[in-house]
């Protein structure tokens, strides 16, 4: 069950965060942050390899203690 769901624009900062539980929304707020950072990683080390960037699968970004972070892309 998705309990935070955020819209990522190209450039790497959150256009739109929604979480179910409210009293959470800071939370929330950092951990999409901290994927964002993850994802920047992953998509650098990525990118030295020459490797076609709509094949890249990130996997799970950021475990916490309560939740998991996943990426999509559309």
């Amino acid at each position: 069950m998705a309990v935070c769901i955020a819209v990522i624009a190209k450039e790497n900062y959150p256009l739109y965060i929604r979480s179910i539980p409210t009293e959470n929304e800071l939370k929330f707020h950092y951990t999409v942050h901290t994927s964002l950072d993850v994802v920047e990683e992953k998509i650098s080390a990525v990118g030295k390899a020459l490797v076609d960037q709509r094949e890249l699968y990130l996997g799970l970004l950021y475990p916490t203690e309560d939740y998991k972070v996943y990426p999509t892309a559309n």
